[in-house]
């Protein structure tokens, strides 16, 4: 029995009970599902950026220390490259997920997939080849829209337990792509090429504006910024000026001195 602040183990059971009663009643209030949920045992939904993601959830720090130091290995690997370890069920949780990715193109892997490819050298050198090859595909088509490839904010890689590979792409703010989202996906690297090209034809006019406007922004700032530079040069003046007019004060001072003696010397004659 552990005692606790002077009170026994019924009393920490009594309190905790309380406490937790209370929690269930505000939860109910704040949730009118959440008794409807508990009744048919389920957890009230998740969202994030309107997708269900009840099973979207990063696991990295769930994973076994031999999985997390291959996964060192990994990024090192593929630098430049964000590794995202989570569940997933739908291409939209996977969106969802490899939107937190901060490289121009990322890797959504399972936990599972993870810990086999830790655990086996085989499945590891199998799915690495894959996502060398998928990071090769996503990069010759990005080359392959040529100066269209500006659309692209950054593009990612799933790929299941079951090692099935799905590609996605984030379009820049502005242009729509599935389902009323900003991302493209495809099951093959010609396929999610294939609907950025639609993207492309049907949203030309839009894509157009968002390079005009974002033009702009660029002159904007470039003037700015020589204004900015222009000023800082009109009103600092670096030491060498401030030493070159010195040292001229200096000479005048010395040629005036000899001047100046000159004439004494002249006067007393």
């Amino acid at each position: 029995m552990y005692n606790v602040g002077g009170y026994g183990n019924y009393n920490v059971s009594k309190n905790y009970n309380y406490v937790k009663n209370n929690a269930k009643k505000t939860e109910e209030k704040e949730n009118p599902d959440f008794l409807e949920n508990l009744q048919n045992n389920k957890k009230p939904e998740k969202t994030y950026d309107g997708f269900k993601v009840e099973s979207a959830k990063e696991k990295t720090g769930e994973l076994s220390k031999t999985a997390e130091d291959y996964l060192k290995k990994l990024k090192k690997k593929f630098p430049g490259m964000d590794f995202i370890i989570a569940d997933f069920s739908t291409d939209e949780e996977a969106d969802a997920l490899l939107a937190k990715g901060k490289g121009e193109y990322n890797a959504l892997i399972t936990p599972d997939l993870l810990e086999k490819m830790a655990a086996d050298e085989a499945v590891a050198a199998e799915y690495e080849g894959i996502i060398e090859t998928s990071v090769a595909d996503m990069k010759s088509a990005k080359e392959q829209l040529g100066d269209d490839g500006d659309m692209l904010e950054k593009m990612g890689v799933s790929v299941d337990s079951e090692g099935n590979v799905t590609y996605h792409a984030t379009l820049i703010e502005g242009l729509m792509g599935d389902n009323d989202t900003n991302t493209v996906t495809g099951s093959t690297i010609e396929e999610l090429l294939k609907r950025l090209n639609e993207v492309k034809e049907s949203q030309a006019e839009k894509l157009a504006e968002i390079r005009a406007k974002k033009a702009e922004e660029a002159k904007e700032a470039e003037e700015a910024k020589k204004a900015e530079e222009a000023k800082e040069k009109k009103q600092d003046m670096t030491l060498s000026d401030v030493e070159k007019i010195a040292a001229g004060v200096v000479d005048w001072a010395e040629e005036l001195n000899e001047v100046t003696k000159f004439a004494d010397f002249n006067a007393d004659a």
